[in-house]
């Protein structure tokens, strides 16, 4: 695509695909805010961009939480657990996702009716509809699939925990995230500068948890700071796991830690879990993925996280990932709290080499 000056898009190389234009601190903005100002600023064909671009944003959250919500009963039954007890916890599972009204939900159809109701205003804002109560709506569309299927997600982890031990929680997501800890090397600093990496890692970051609808409104708002030695991104609270330990106040639930829920957190200390009593079940997925698993390959973290830690956590608790300007400067205390020594040499190779000895 060709790219004038004031595109709100450019086509990023390493990633292959377009992203939003700008440094990274205007990726703070949630992109359906950047729509309904287009709109009603009557800039409708930016408008119908941005909010097809929210698709973008938001398929990845839809296809590992439909994956997801499969594979997990598959982990448990492989491991021995009767069909009929599986059975039983999915009748739960569907009596817990219920729709106000009393009808089955269908994460399929709430995806289709998101991307039907995207094409609806983006055809009407071409046409110079200023519609913001529609967008709404799609935002809500998708807020409503999401939020459930990632308690979906969340209600098989608990359950395997249940059933399978605690202790298995970490092995369980490392089997899940296996296909995306491979494509992991291209943050490997013996395949890549660290300037590319550290640059893929901060725009994935920005637009996926812009798809999980971070942020206070549940829109999409990211908080961004440079500090000296690395960025900070702020979610409050983060649109997937954060919000599953504060009230909701888009349905009026509580948090997934209680009735009618009651999904567990670790009640002991795992190096899977940056060894805390509290951590929700889902959230460990971010401990193996952004640090446990590349420590292991590459000798370093790719993303840092300070996680919200349950019962302790208050309305103004937020999850904090930090992105390192230079893997080395990665503190040791970081390596510790996830059972790992920081290593002298950085890099898959150097890693490969330590345990072969």
């Amino acid at each position: 695509m060709v790219n004038g000056p004031n595109s709100l898009f450019i086509h990023h190389p390493a990633i292959g695909a377009r992203i939003r234009a700008g440094a990274y601190a205007d990726h703070a903005t949630s992109t359906y805010a950047l729509a309904e100002e287009a709109a009603r600023a009557g800039r409708g064909a930016d408008a119908a961009e941005l909010a097809r671009y929210t698709v973008q944003e938001a398929l990845e959250a839809y296809e590992l939480f439909t994956v997801w919500c499969v594979k997990i009963p598959e982990f448990i039954a492989g491991h021995g657990i009767a069909p009929e007890i599986i059975a039983a916890q999915s009748a739960r599972l569907a009596s817990l996702w219920v729709e106000p009204d009393g009808t089955a939900f269908d994460g399929e159809a709430g995806w289709a009716r998101y991307r039907a109701l995207i094409e609806e205003f983006a055809t009407g804002a071409e046409a110079g509809m200023d519609n913001p109560q529609l967008l709404d709506r799609v935002r809500e569309v998708w807020r409503n699939t999401h939020d459930r299927l990632c308690d979906g997600v969340y209600f098989w982890v608990d359950a395997a925990a249940r059933l399978l031990g605690e202790e298995m929680t970490g092995a369980l997501w490392d089997e899940l995230m296996q296909p995306i800890y491979d494509y992991y090397v291209r943050y490997d600093t013996d395949v890549h500068p660290w300037e590319r990496s550290f640059d893929l890692l901060m725009q994935y970051a920005l637009e996926g948890m812009r798809g999980h609808l971070s942020g206070p409104a549940r829109n999409g708002s990211i908080e961004i700071t440079e500090e000296e030695d690395r960025w900070a991104l702020r979610f409050d609270p983060c649109g997937s796991g954060g919000r599953t330990l504060r009230d909701d106040p888009d349905t009026g639930t509580g948090p997934r830690m209680e009735a009618p829920w009651n999904l567990g957190v670790t009640t002991q200390e795992h190096d899977w879990a940056w060894n805390k009593k509290g951590i929700c079940l889902y959230c460990v997925h971010c401990c193996q993925l952004n640090e446990r698993m590349p420590i292991r390959r590459f000798g370093y973290p790719t993303r840092v996280v300070e996680p919200p830690v349950w019962p302790h956590v208050g309305k103004d608790a937020k999850c904090t990932w930090y992105i390192y300007k230079d893997p080395a400067l990665v503190p040791e205390e970081i390596y510790r709290r996830v059972g790992a020594v920081k290593p002298q040499h950085l890099g898959s190779k150097a890693q490969c080499a330590k345990d072969q000895q």
